[in-house]
């Protein structure tokens, strides 16, 4: 990564990045390089972060910059995005992530020790959680998911408007603009859209410097994870088998939804609701947030996580 690419990321409105404690760079099964960064109190419990997609696990600041005084952060960014260098498009999916997943977990714990775990994760990395659950496989002592974008199954009247809603999203990603003068015109294509409404200020300028990269050659900004690369996400996450979870989750288990109640709710907050109420889950919600609620409310977020692992006598 160039210098102007770590300057960039340290430093942007509103926010300063303070400078990771140690580095674990990783390769995949298949070559991919994950960088894992670590922040915080190496003394308090673990808490492993991950991100959603068009995201990178410093867009997620203002909420874990609560965390530093009483958790050692692990955070990662999943293959071909934020600090990884790109890879390859032909394996950016689910059932990757979910290998990759894994292999991050134990080379955490190689590296840097077992200790109380609690993952943290939002949207596509939350799906990716959820798909070791269903299997029974657990790399942590407690899991906290924010608005995990699920899909109901057949039957369900919240399939049809969520599986259109997934569609939309990946038919914008399809044409997405990649390459950008300076990471202030993304900021702004960020602050112009109805979605990113609710950021709080100073964060558009965060995600632009955290999921790009200045590429020397042609003297501008390119998107880490090109949109096309990306788009599949949202529609893939269809026929993943996370709704055939059979019962209670096995560990403590918090899903953090957005506000269901506004008109304009996203189509991820009811199934989220949906979710839990099926198999028992413990359930939140933040009101008048939109799928992007630790970027908007991110105080209102970690109170929930922090009451989560008190009720459940976890990182004390």
């Amino acid at each position: 990564m160039g210098s102007a690419t770590l300057e960039a990321r340290r430093e942007t409105v509103g926010f300063v990045l303070p400078e990771p404690t140690a580095t674990l760079d990783l390769t995949m099964d298949d070559g991919a390089p994950i960088r894992v960064v670590r922040h915080g109190n190496p003394s308090g419990p673990r808490v492993v972060l991950g991100h959603g997609a068009g995201f990178a696990s410093d867009s997620y600041f203002p909420f874990w910059r609560l965390m530093l005084e009483r958790f050692d952060l692990a955070l990662f960014d999943f293959r071909n995005c934020g600090r990884n260098p790109f890879h390859a498009g032909e394996t950016h999916h689910y059932p990757q992530f979910a290998r990759d997943s894994t292999a991050v977990h134990c080379a955490i714990a190689g590296e840097w020790g077992e200790k109380t775990t609690i993952g943290v994760f939002h949207s596509m990395s939350a799906i990716t959680a959820l798909l070791a659950v269903v299997e029974g496989v657990w790399h942590w002592d407690a899991l906290v998911l924010f608005d995990p974008p699920m899909v109901p199954p057949e039957g369900s009247p919240l399939r049809g408007p969520r599986i259109t809603a997934g569609e939309v999203q990946r038919d914008a990603n399809l044409i997405r603009q990649n390459r950008f003068r300076n990471p202030e015109e993304l900021a702004e294509v960020f602050r112009y859209l109805n979605q990113f409404r609710r950021l709080r200020k100073g964060v558009a300028e965060l995600n632009a410097r955290s999921v790009m990269r200045f590429d020397p050659a042609c003297g501008d900004w390119l998107l880490c994870c090109p949109g096309p690369v990306e788009a599949g996400l949202y529609t893939d996450v269809t026929e993943l088998p996370i709704w055939r979870k059979p019962g209670p989750p096995a560990r403590p288990l918090l899903i953090v939804g957005s506000d269901p109640e506004p008109e304009d709710a996203a189509k991820t907050a009811l199934c989220c609701k949906l979710f839990c109420e099926t198999f028992g889950i413990d359930y939140a919600v933040v009101p008048d947030t939109s799928h992007l609620l630790q970027l908007e409310e991110p105080e209102q977020c970690f109170a929930l996580f922090s009451r989560f692992l008190a009720d459940n006598g976890i990182g004390a």
